[in-house]
C-alpha cells in the first residue's frame, strides 16, 4: 500500500510539473491542412500569445501568417498555371530560444512535378518591452561575416558550390545557439540539393557591432 501511495505521489507531481509547462508557454502551434486535385497543403506554425510587448507580438504573428498565406497564393497560382502537375507545399516552422532572443526559422518545401525547391526565412527578436526584430545588418558586421563564410565555403570544395559566392543576404535566415551565430540557407544556395538547406555555424566573437551591447539584444559581451 505504501509502495501504491508513493507512485501515485509522484504521478500526480509530474501531471501537476507538465501543466505548468504548457502553461508558461510564449507561443501555441496552429496546423493547417488543404488538399485539392491540384494541390497539397500542410502547414504548422507558431503563433505567440505571451511576449511582453504586446504590439511586437501582432506584428510577428501577422508577418508569419501573411508570409504562409504568400506562399499558398503562389504554390495555387503555379498549380492553376501547370495544370495536370500537383504541388505539394510543406511548411517547417522551428522556434529557437537563446536568453529572451526567438528565432522562428520557416522552411518551405514546395514540390511541383519534378521540380523541388526549399526556401528559408526567420522572425528574429527580442522578447522585452522596448523588443524589436532584428535583422542580421541591425547587429553584426556585413563585410566580415562574408569574409568567415567565405573561408567556410573554400575549406570544402566537394560540399559547397564553386560559383562565386555573391555573399550573405540581409534576409538570411538565422539564429543563436550560445556564443554562435547560426546561417541557413536556401537549398541549392550554397551546395547542392542533397545538403538540404545547409547551416554554416560561426562564432560570434568578432561579428558583433561596437554598440551592439547600448541595446538590450542578450548577446554575449567579450568585452
Amino acid at each position: 500500500m505504501r509502495t501504491f501511495s508513493i507512485i501515485m505521489l509522484m504521478l500526480c507531481m509530474i501531471l501537476m510539473h507538465s501543466g505548468g509547462v504548457t502553461a508558461e508557454s510564449q507561443y501555441k502551434i496552429v496546423h493547417k491542412d488543404q488538399v485539392t486535385e491540384n494541390w497539397e497543403i500542410h502547414a504548422d506554425y507558431p503563433l505567440f500569445e505571451r511576449l511582453e510587448n504586446e504590439e511586437m507580438q501582432e506584428d510577428i504573428n501577422h508577418k508569419i501568417v501573411q508570409k504562409l498565406e504568400d506562399t499558398f497564393r503562389m504554390v495555387k497560382r503555379g498549380a492553376n498555371e501547370t495544370m495536370g502537375v500537383s504541388s505539394l507545399y510543406y511548411e517547417e516552422t522551428t522556434v529557437y530560444k537563446e536568453k529572451k532572443f526567438y528565432s522562428v526559422v520557416m522552411t518551405s518545401h514546395i514540390t511541383q512535378g519534378d521540380r523541388y525547391n526549399s526556401t528559408v526565412t526567420s522572425i528574429n527578436f527580442d522578447d522585452m518591452d522596448d523588443g524589436s526584430i532584428k535583422m542580421l545588418n541591425d547587429f553584426v558586421h556585413m563585410d566580415r561575416l562574408n569574409n568567415e563564410v567565405k573561408k567556410v565555403l573554400e575549406s570544402d570544395p566537394d560540399m559547397y558550390i564553386k560559383e562565386p559566392f555573391a555573399g550573405v543576404r540581409d534576409n538570411t535566415a538565422y539564429y543563436l545557439q550560445e556564443d554562435h551565430l547560426v546561417l541557413v540557407f536556401n537549398k541549392f544556395e550554397i551546395a547542392a540539393g542533397v545538403h538540404g538547406t545547409p547551416e554554416i555555424i560561426l562564432p560570434i566573437e568578432g561579428l558583433l557591432k561596437e554598440n551592439i551591447h547600448e541595446t538590450n539584444v542578450p548577446f554575449p559581451s567579450y568585452t
